[in-house]
Protein backbone atom coordinates (compact mmCIF):
# COMPACT_ATOMS: atom_id res chain seq x y z
CA UNK A 1 0.00 0.00 0.00
CA UNK A 2 1.36 3.42 -0.95
CA UNK A 3 2.36 5.74 1.86
CA UNK A 4 -0.08 8.62 2.32
CA UNK A 5 1.28 11.75 3.98
CA UNK A 6 -1.91 13.79 3.76
CA UNK A 7 -5.58 12.86 3.56
CA UNK A 8 -7.90 15.63 2.40
CA UNK A 9 -11.52 15.02 3.39
CA UNK A 10 -14.26 16.97 1.63
CA UNK A 11 -17.92 16.52 2.59
CA UNK A 12 -20.27 17.54 -0.21
CA UNK A 13 -24.00 17.84 -0.74
CA UNK A 14 -25.28 19.16 -4.07
CA UNK A 15 -22.00 20.92 -4.84
CA UNK A 16 -22.03 20.65 -8.65
CA UNK A 17 -21.35 24.37 -9.15
CA UNK A 18 -18.18 24.41 -7.02
CA UNK A 19 -16.69 20.93 -6.72
CA UNK A 20 -14.75 21.20 -9.98
CA UNK A 21 -12.92 24.35 -8.88
CA UNK A 22 -12.18 22.82 -5.48
CA UNK A 23 -10.69 19.60 -6.85
CA UNK A 24 -8.80 21.23 -9.72
CA UNK A 25 -6.86 23.27 -7.15
CA UNK A 26 -5.70 20.03 -5.49
CA UNK A 27 -4.78 18.05 -8.61
CA UNK A 28 -1.07 18.85 -8.93
CA UNK A 29 -0.53 19.05 -5.17
CA UNK A 30 -1.77 15.52 -4.48
CA UNK A 31 1.01 13.92 -6.53
CA UNK A 32 3.85 16.04 -5.21
CA UNK A 33 2.91 15.53 -1.57
CA UNK A 34 1.57 11.94 -1.55
CA UNK A 35 -1.93 13.10 -0.73
CA UNK A 36 -5.21 11.27 -1.11
CA UNK A 37 -8.39 13.24 -1.78
CA UNK A 38 -11.57 11.77 -0.30
CA UNK A 39 -14.99 13.19 -1.13
CA UNK A 40 -17.83 11.92 1.07
CA UNK A 41 -20.95 12.83 -0.85
CA UNK A 42 -24.73 12.59 -0.52
CA UNK A 43 -25.67 14.73 -3.51
CA UNK A 44 -28.76 14.39 -5.65
CA UNK A 45 -27.32 16.67 -8.35
CA UNK A 46 -24.47 16.00 -10.79
CA UNK A 47 -21.68 16.19 -8.19
CA UNK A 48 -20.75 12.46 -8.24
CA UNK A 49 -20.79 12.38 -12.05
CA UNK A 50 -18.51 15.42 -12.24
CA UNK A 51 -16.07 13.79 -9.83
CA UNK A 52 -16.09 10.41 -11.58
CA UNK A 53 -15.63 11.85 -15.06
CA UNK A 54 -13.23 14.74 -14.43
CA UNK A 55 -11.36 13.62 -11.32
CA UNK A 56 -11.04 9.81 -11.39
CA UNK A 57 -8.20 9.97 -8.85
CA UNK A 58 -10.61 11.08 -6.12
CA UNK A 59 -11.81 8.47 -3.62
CA UNK A 60 -15.52 9.07 -3.93
CA UNK A 61 -17.73 7.78 -1.12
CA UNK A 62 -21.28 8.33 -2.33
CA UNK A 63 -24.31 7.75 -0.12
CA UNK A 64 -27.81 7.66 -1.58
CA UNK A 65 -29.47 8.68 1.68
CA UNK A 66 -29.17 12.35 2.71
CA UNK A 67 -26.39 12.81 5.23
CA UNK A 68 -25.41 15.91 7.17
CA UNK A 69 -21.99 17.51 6.96
CA UNK A 70 -20.74 16.03 10.29
CA UNK A 71 -21.84 12.52 9.27
CA UNK A 72 -20.16 12.82 5.87
CA UNK A 73 -16.96 14.13 7.42
CA UNK A 74 -16.98 11.25 9.87
CA UNK A 75 -17.26 8.75 7.02
CA UNK A 76 -14.47 10.44 5.10
CA UNK A 77 -12.15 10.56 8.11
CA UNK A 78 -12.83 6.88 8.87
CA UNK A 79 -11.68 6.00 5.33
CA UNK A 80 -8.52 8.13 5.50
CA UNK A 81 -4.98 6.74 5.63
CA UNK A 82 -2.85 9.85 6.00
CA UNK A 83 -0.62 10.85 8.89
CA UNK A 84 -2.22 14.29 8.61
CA UNK A 85 -5.97 14.63 7.96
CA UNK A 86 -7.19 17.92 6.53
CA UNK A 87 -10.78 19.10 6.30
CA UNK A 88 -11.88 21.24 3.37
CA UNK A 89 -15.29 22.24 2.06
CA UNK A 90 -16.32 21.98 -1.59
CA UNK A 91 -16.35 25.79 -1.34
CA UNK A 92 -12.61 25.80 -0.54
CA UNK A 93 -10.10 26.72 -3.27
CA UNK A 94 -6.67 25.75 -1.99
CA UNK A 95 -3.63 27.90 -2.75
CA UNK A 96 -1.03 26.22 -5.03
CA UNK A 97 1.26 25.56 -2.05
CA UNK A 98 -1.52 24.61 0.40
CA UNK A 99 -0.61 20.93 0.85
CA UNK A 100 3.08 21.78 1.26
CA UNK A 101 2.23 24.38 3.91
CA UNK A 102 -0.10 22.02 5.80
CA UNK A 103 2.56 19.33 6.06
CA UNK A 104 5.24 21.87 7.01
CA UNK A 105 3.04 23.32 9.76
CA UNK A 106 2.50 19.91 11.33
CA UNK A 107 6.20 19.05 11.05
CA UNK A 108 7.10 22.30 12.80
CA UNK A 109 4.42 22.59 15.48
CA UNK A 110 3.30 19.86 17.91
CA UNK A 111 -0.30 21.09 18.07
CA UNK A 112 -2.88 18.46 17.13
CA UNK A 113 -5.23 20.86 15.30
CA UNK A 114 -3.90 23.56 12.97
CA UNK A 115 -6.07 26.01 11.05
CA UNK A 116 -5.17 28.46 8.34
CA UNK A 117 -6.32 31.59 6.57
CA UNK A 118 -9.47 31.92 4.45
CA UNK A 119 -9.61 34.57 1.75
CA UNK A 120 -12.46 35.36 -0.63
CA UNK A 121 -12.21 33.85 -4.12
CA UNK A 122 -12.27 36.46 -6.89
CA UNK A 123 -13.34 39.23 -4.50
CA UNK A 124 -13.62 41.89 -7.19
CA UNK A 125 -16.71 40.18 -8.61
CA UNK A 126 -18.53 39.57 -5.33
CA UNK A 127 -21.78 41.24 -4.23
CA UNK A 128 -22.33 42.86 -0.85
CA UNK A 129 -24.36 39.78 0.15
CA UNK A 130 -21.40 37.53 -0.69
CA UNK A 131 -19.09 39.74 1.36
CA UNK A 132 -21.57 39.59 4.26
CA UNK A 133 -21.58 35.79 4.20
CA UNK A 134 -17.78 35.72 3.95
CA UNK A 135 -17.25 38.13 6.83
CA UNK A 136 -19.83 36.34 8.98
CA UNK A 137 -18.01 33.03 8.63
CA UNK A 138 -14.39 34.02 8.10
CA UNK A 139 -13.64 37.63 9.04
CA UNK A 140 -11.35 36.37 11.80
CA UNK A 141 -9.40 34.30 9.28
CA UNK A 142 -9.08 36.82 6.45
CA UNK A 143 -5.38 37.29 5.65
CA UNK A 144 -3.28 38.39 7.34
CA UNK A 145 -3.71 36.19 10.39
CA UNK A 146 -1.33 35.88 13.31
CA UNK A 147 0.51 32.60 13.70
CA UNK A 148 0.04 31.08 17.13
CA UNK A 149 -2.42 29.72 19.65
CA UNK A 150 -6.07 30.60 19.13
CA UNK A 151 -9.55 29.95 20.49
CA UNK A 152 -11.08 29.09 17.11
CA UNK A 153 -10.04 27.63 13.75
CA UNK A 154 -11.92 27.70 10.43
CA UNK A 155 -13.91 24.59 9.62
CA UNK A 156 -13.05 24.86 5.94
CA UNK A 157 -9.27 24.94 6.39
CA UNK A 158 -8.19 22.85 9.34
CA UNK A 159 -5.96 19.81 9.67
CA UNK A 160 -5.27 17.27 12.39
CA UNK A 161 -2.53 14.87 13.34
CA UNK A 162 -3.91 11.38 12.98
CA UNK A 163 -3.69 10.50 16.66
CA UNK A 164 -6.14 13.33 17.43
CA UNK A 165 -8.88 11.58 15.46
CA UNK A 166 -8.06 7.88 15.86
CA UNK A 167 -7.61 5.43 18.71
CA UNK A 168 -5.25 3.05 17.00
CA UNK A 169 -7.10 2.08 13.83
CA UNK A 170 -10.54 3.03 15.13
CA UNK A 171 -11.91 6.50 14.34
CA UNK A 172 -12.63 8.41 17.53
CA UNK A 173 -15.46 10.48 16.02
CA UNK A 174 -17.80 8.55 13.69
CA UNK A 175 -19.74 11.81 13.46
CA UNK A 176 -17.35 14.75 13.23
CA UNK A 177 -18.61 17.83 15.09
CA UNK A 178 -15.73 20.26 14.67
CA UNK A 179 -16.42 22.41 17.73
CA UNK A 180 -16.75 19.48 20.11
CA UNK A 181 -13.73 17.69 18.63
CA UNK A 182 -11.64 20.83 19.08
CA UNK A 183 -12.82 21.22 22.66
CA UNK A 184 -11.71 17.63 23.35
CA UNK A 185 -8.30 18.42 21.86
CA UNK A 186 -7.93 21.53 24.02
CA UNK A 187 -8.98 19.63 27.14
CA UNK A 188 -6.30 17.06 26.34
CA UNK A 189 -3.71 19.85 26.59
CA UNK A 190 -3.08 20.78 22.96
CA UNK A 191 -4.04 24.39 22.11
CA UNK A 192 -5.63 25.11 18.77
CA UNK A 193 -3.13 26.71 16.40
CA UNK A 194 -3.18 29.02 13.39
CA UNK A 195 -0.60 28.85 10.60
CA UNK A 196 -0.58 32.11 8.68
CA UNK A 197 0.74 30.64 5.42
CA UNK A 198 -1.88 27.88 5.00
CA UNK A 199 -4.38 29.54 2.67
CA UNK A 200 -7.65 28.65 0.99
CA UNK A 201 -10.21 30.94 -0.64
CA UNK A 202 -13.97 30.79 -0.20
CA UNK A 203 -16.02 30.14 -3.34
CA UNK A 204 -19.57 29.94 -1.94
CA UNK A 205 -22.25 31.05 -4.41
CA UNK A 206 -25.30 30.72 -2.18
CA UNK A 207 -28.03 33.24 -1.45
CA UNK A 208 -28.18 35.34 1.68
CA UNK A 209 -31.62 33.91 2.54
CA UNK A 210 -30.34 30.34 2.27
CA UNK A 211 -27.36 31.14 4.46
CA UNK A 212 -29.62 32.91 6.97
CA UNK A 213 -31.74 29.78 7.25
CA UNK A 214 -28.78 27.53 7.92
CA UNK A 215 -27.54 29.84 10.70
CA UNK A 216 -30.65 28.92 12.70
CA UNK A 217 -30.01 25.21 12.17
CA UNK A 218 -26.36 25.54 13.20
CA UNK A 219 -27.20 27.53 16.33
CA UNK A 220 -29.96 25.20 17.48
CA UNK A 221 -27.96 22.05 16.75
CA UNK A 222 -24.92 23.40 18.62
CA UNK A 223 -26.95 24.25 21.73
CA UNK A 224 -29.09 21.12 21.60
CA UNK A 225 -26.06 18.84 21.62
CA UNK A 226 -24.38 20.38 24.64
CA UNK A 227 -24.75 17.90 27.47
CA UNK A 228 -25.56 20.11 30.46
CA UNK A 229 -28.04 20.02 33.33
CA UNK A 230 -31.44 21.72 32.86
CA UNK A 231 -30.58 24.67 35.10
CA UNK A 232 -27.45 25.53 33.13
CA UNK A 233 -29.34 25.17 29.87
CA UNK A 234 -31.90 27.71 31.03
CA UNK A 235 -29.14 30.11 32.06
CA UNK A 236 -27.53 29.74 28.66
CA UNK A 237 -30.89 30.19 26.90
CA UNK A 238 -31.43 33.52 28.65
CA UNK A 239 -27.86 34.62 27.96
CA UNK A 240 -28.30 34.16 24.20
CA UNK A 241 -29.93 37.61 24.13
CA UNK A 242 -26.41 39.01 24.35
CA UNK A 243 -24.93 36.69 21.72
CA UNK A 244 -25.46 38.89 18.60
CA UNK A 245 -23.67 41.88 20.11
CA UNK A 246 -20.98 39.70 21.66
CA UNK A 247 -20.24 38.02 18.33
CA UNK A 248 -20.31 41.33 16.47
CA UNK A 249 -17.79 42.74 18.95
CA UNK A 250 -15.54 39.68 18.70
CA UNK A 251 -15.61 39.71 14.92
CA UNK A 252 -14.99 43.46 14.68
CA UNK A 253 -12.15 43.45 17.20
CA UNK A 254 -10.52 40.52 15.42
CA UNK A 255 -11.01 41.96 11.94
CA UNK A 256 -10.27 45.67 12.38
CA UNK A 257 -6.50 45.39 13.01
CA UNK A 258 -6.09 43.75 9.60
CA UNK A 259 -6.61 47.21 8.05
CA UNK A 260 -8.22 45.76 4.93
CA UNK A 261 -11.75 46.08 3.49
CA UNK A 262 -12.91 48.14 6.46
CA UNK A 263 -15.60 50.00 4.50
CA UNK A 264 -17.02 46.76 3.15
CA UNK A 265 -17.03 45.33 6.65
CA UNK A 266 -18.98 48.31 7.99
CA UNK A 267 -21.47 48.10 5.13
CA UNK A 268 -22.10 44.44 5.92
CA UNK A 269 -22.59 44.91 9.67
CA UNK A 270 -26.43 45.08 9.47
CA UNK A 271 -26.47 41.80 7.56
CA UNK A 272 -23.98 40.25 9.94
CA UNK A 273 -26.10 41.28 12.93
CA UNK A 274 -29.10 39.63 11.28
CA UNK A 275 -27.10 36.42 10.83
CA UNK A 276 -25.80 36.51 14.41
CA UNK A 277 -29.34 37.15 15.68
CA UNK A 278 -30.77 34.17 13.81
CA UNK A 279 -27.94 32.01 15.16
CA UNK A 280 -28.71 33.21 18.70
CA UNK A 281 -32.43 32.51 18.23
CA UNK A 282 -31.60 28.97 17.15
CA UNK A 283 -29.20 28.59 20.07
CA UNK A 284 -31.88 29.71 22.54
CA UNK A 285 -34.37 27.18 21.17
CA UNK A 286 -31.69 24.51 21.25
CA UNK A 287 -31.14 25.02 24.96
CA UNK A 288 -34.89 25.03 25.68
CA UNK A 289 -36.22 22.40 23.26
CA UNK A 290 -33.20 20.46 22.09
CA UNK A 291 -31.86 20.21 18.53
CA UNK A 292 -35.06 18.95 16.93
CA UNK A 293 -34.18 17.95 13.37
CA UNK A 294 -31.74 20.80 12.84
CA UNK A 295 -28.63 18.63 13.04
CA UNK A 296 -29.94 16.58 10.11
CA UNK A 297 -30.17 19.71 7.95
CA UNK A 298 -26.56 20.85 8.15
CA UNK A 299 -25.38 20.48 4.57
CA UNK A 300 -22.95 23.44 4.54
Amino acid sequence: MDTVSLSVVIASHNAETVIGTCLAALDLQRLEHHAEIIVADSSTDATPEIISQRFPWVRLLHFDDPMSLPHLRGRGIAASRGDIIAILDPFSVAAPDWAKRVLAAHAKDPNLAIGGAVGLHRPESKSLAAWTIYFNEYALFMPPIRRGATWIVPGSNVSYKRNALFDGTAPRYPVFWKTFVNWDIERAGSPLWLADDVLVELNKPISFVSFLNTRYHHGRCFAGMRGENPQMRMVRAVSTAAVPLLLAWRWTSGFWPKRRHRLRFLLTLPGQLALFTVWAWGEAWGYVRGPGRCCEQLFY
